[in-house]
């Protein structure tokens, strides 16, 4: 399901985030068993590891630059 509006996540509160995705990744076998999506549960683990990476750079890259992450 795609998602119906953008994610934006301040300057001030990325930390914050950081923190989240950190516990979704900590928790991510769960996550990937708990999906009810077509394929295997290594298969939805690797897709959901993949787009964890791609949140983890661009939270690097806002920390970096002390600005915010905004995800479409």
């Amino acid at each position: 399901m795609a998602a119906e509006q953008d994610l934006y996540v301040a300057a001030g509160d990325v930390p914050e985030f950081q923190r989240e995705v950190a516990l979704l990744r900590s928790g991510l076998d769960e996550v990937a068993d708990g999906t009810e999506r077509p394929g295997t549960v290594e298969e939805r683990r690797h897709q959901i590891g993949t787009r964890l990476r791609i949140v983890e750079e661009s939270i690097r890259k806002a920390l970096e630059i002390g600005g915010g992450v905004l995800m479409r």
